[in-house]
């Protein structure tokens, strides 16, 4: 009898032949985002970080085409980790069944409710749930998560909301930390234990040097030939203010090498994006 043994480097090459692309978000991000990225959504408060986050979620684990018809999924799986229990399953549902209906409506086809139940309650196998309750629970389900997604390679995101949900506590027991450093501690270890069999890492937090309010235009200028990114671990970071017309905001999205801004919308069918 013969045994085949593997070593960690063609592990790792194995996982990443297997692995797909996959957009989130076509408005947001121009082709499918890279290997190993990770993605920071941050904002003030009712900016819709969480929403934006199951939306994300959602284009994730919806299938690519179901019947013949386009739905426009990534037809993979996702883990959530959720620090603040302000992830409602009824509410990803419904983002779902939004999608699905308007797929088909777009498509000129008229879809009974019971299938679009079918779509949405299968998609939402695709989707692990992982409750902490404090920073070593969440470090440890970090350091953890390496057997997880060996097991299944399908896994194409793994979501947090917030990151920054215990940083206060960490404070307290570690002393001064800034909420930049607390944050890049955890991505220096989704980068070493996690990235590599994940494609894409997105999470949300909130932070206190970022303004209520749109920033001005003038900030992106030259923007180009600045890595705004640099020494964060962050390949995008998504900027979600409130603008002075009533209901309407504003999305500054940030990568290695550009900016652009996106006004957008908040309602019971998600976020909506204005071009």
């Amino acid at each position: 009898m013969q045994f085949h043994s593997e070593g960690g480097l063609e592990l790792l090459s194995r996982f990443r032949e297997k692995r797909r692309s996959v957009n989130l978000d076509e408005t947001l991000f121009s082709s499918d985002i890279g290997d190993r990225n990770v993605i920071e959504i941050v904002g003030a408060s009712s900016t819709g970080k969480t929403l934006l986050l199951c939306q994300f979620i959602a284009k994730c684990i919806l299938p690519a085409r179901y019947k013949g018809i386009k739905i426009d999924g990534c037809d993979s799986c996702a883990i959530l980790i959720d620090t603040f229990g302000q992830v409602q399953m009824s509410k990803l549902a419904e983002l779902m069944t939004i999608m699905t209906r308007t797929a088909y409506q777009t498509a000129g086809v008229q879809l009974p409710g019971e299938t679009v139940d079918l779509v949405v309650s299968k998609s939402l196998e695709n989707l692990t749930v992982i409750n902490c309750c404090n920073n070593d629970q969440l470090q440890l389900t970090l350091h953890a998560l390496e057997d997880e997604l060996l097991s299944n390679e399908r896994i194409a995101l793994l979501a947090i909301d917030n990151i920054l949900a215990y940083y206060w506590q960490r404070r307290r027991e570690k002393g001064i930390l800034s909420m930049d450093q607390y944050t890049r501690s955890l991505v220096r270890i989704i980068r070493a234990r996690i990235s590599h069999f994940c494609n894409v890492t997105v999470y949300t937090r909130w932070d206190e040097s970022v303004s209520e309010y749109e920033p001005p235009v003038t900030s992106l200028s030259n923007s180009k030939c600045i890595n705004l990114l640099e020494g964060t671990g962050v390949n995008y970071k998504l900027k979600l203010c409130k603008r002075s017309v009533p209901r309407e905001f504003i999305c500054r999205i940030e990568s290695t090498n550009n900016v652009k801004q996106i006004r957008y919308t908040i309602s019971d069918s998600g976020i909506k994006w204005i071009l």
